[in-house]
């Protein structure tokens, strides 16, 4: 954690320097979602704790695996903050491209951290394949909150705002998914690129285990 936590304060550190510098807030939106990407690695780390003391099916877990879900697709959901980069003459343009390359790694990290945490509480519980299965399904639910937020523009908070609303842009893209191929495209996007870094990032770390474990 302490990896991440340098990275964020890279990421802030950065944004105040831009900030003291030109006078201009125009980023002010990364301190709010990093707060956000730090809720889907702290709630995947409470119910990591949580199952050390009471089964997956008690309804604090319940509780704490919905909030989970709710909340991952935040540290993903970094990465297309750099769509807000383009030439200002604020300051150099690859010093945002720089601050924003930044907060991508560091919600990937967060992202596959808490992905991981729960990824190995499932393999003792479950076997790999049935494993992977339920990690492609998060993937996927990641994958398409990615697109409820960049392109629907809604957020973690308007589950509890909003959830009517929520429902019913959700239910739309499910019922007729081929009537919203933008949705398709979005979500198979992020999906191909989760899913590829994540057994990228999962491998590394067995590897790294087994090499431990040898020594």
């Amino acid at each position: 954690m302490e990896s991440m936590l340098l990275l964020s304060l890279l990421c802030l550190g950065l944004l105040i320097y831009r900030t003291i510098t030109t006078g201009i807030t125009r980023y002010w939106f990364i301190p709010g979602n990093l707060v956000l990407a730090w809720a889907g690695l702290a709630f995947g780390w409470l119910l990591c704790e949580q199952l050390k003391n009471r089964p997956w099916r008690s309804w604090q877990n319940i509780s704490l695996s919905v909030l989970w879900l709710f909340f991952l697709p935040n540290t993903w959901y970094l990465l297309t903050d750099s769509l807000h980069v383009f030439p200002t003459g604020e300051v150099s343009e690859l010093y945002d491209v720089a601050l924003m390359a930044c907060l991508t790694l560091t919600g990937f990290l967060l992202g596959f951290t808490s992905l991981y945490l729960v990824h190995k509480q499932l393999v003792r519980r479950l076997s790999p394949a049935r494993s992977w299965l339920l990690v492609e399904l998060v993937l996927f639910i990641s994958s398409f909150g990615i697109y409820l937020g960049r392109v629907l523009r809604w957020n973690s908070w308007d589950i509890v705002s909003n959830p009517t609303g929520l429902i019913i842009n959700v239910s739309d893209r499910f019922i007729d998914p081929l009537g919203n191929p933008h949705a398709l495209d979005i979500t198979g996007l992020f999906l191909v690129i989760l899913t590829v870094s994540y057994i990228a990032f999962w491998r590394g770390l067995q590897v790294f285990d087994t090499s431990k474990t040898s020594h």
